[in-house]
């Protein structure tokens, strides 16, 4: 019997992506809370201003404001780090096992596999999770051509060879849940950019009434 795919789609993808990305942040930011108090970090920093009376010292805390930016820049960068490292063991070492599959993509009842059905192997698990960069560098145009290309695979898929498939091929219908978190998604998405439009019409508007 010759092998027949079972294309997950860009949908299902997305809302297994959003789980993964979601378990992988808990993570790191629980990792990451001591790093908040520890240091001349910005936390700490302006813990430090607080007097007994649970006022504030304003001359110090001008100087706090100067050394504020440097301080987010290096969190920032120990941030992206750990979540490289963190989202690199947690995607390549499920995806390379048994089930060929991260917790979301379990959930959602979709695997990662190599082009002929079996299983992708952990060189090409490696090489898909490094081929992901490019995915993120094109502005997520990678992303998206699992939902433009015929055999619904995003561009780190064809670098290394792999497909994202349902686990079922007769049961490829989106479940509820999974349709809720899209809507949320969506929703959060156009009310952030309403939010933008609004306080860019309000600076100009105040602009406007400055001269």
């Amino acid at each position: 019997m010759s092998y027949v795919p079972s294309p997950a789609g860009f949908w299902k993808r997305f809302v297994a992506y959003f789980i993964d990305f979601l378990l992988v942040q808990l993570v790191l930011n629980v990792l990451m809370t001591p790093l908040l108090f520890m240091g001349d970090s910005p936390l700490s920093s302006w813990l430090a201003l607080l007097r007994p009376d649970g006022t504030v010292d304003l001359v110090a805390a001008q100087q706090v404001m100067q050394d504020l930016v440097p301080q987010l820049e290096r969190l920032t960068a120990w941030s992206t780090v750990g979540y490289a490292v963190l989202a690199g063991a947690y995607f390549i070492g499920m995806e390379a096992s048994k089930r060929q599959a991260t917790l979301g993509k379990q959930w959602i009842g979709i695997k990662v596999t190599a082009l002929d059905g079996g299983p992708p192997g952990l060189a090409r698990v490696v090489g898909r999770f490094v081929a992901a960069a490019l995915s993120w560098l094109t502005l997520n145009l990678g992303h998206a051509l699992a939902g433009w290309t015929r055999e619904r695979r995003a561009l780190h898929d064809f670098l290394a060879g792999t497909r994202v498939e349902n686990v079922d091929p007769a049961r490829t219908a989106m479940p509820m849940w999974a349709k809720a978190i899209i809507v949320l998604n969506v929703v959060g998405m156009l009310g952030l950019a309403l939010a933008c439009a609004v306080l860019v019409l309000f600076a100009w508007f105040q602009l406007q009434a400055a001269y």
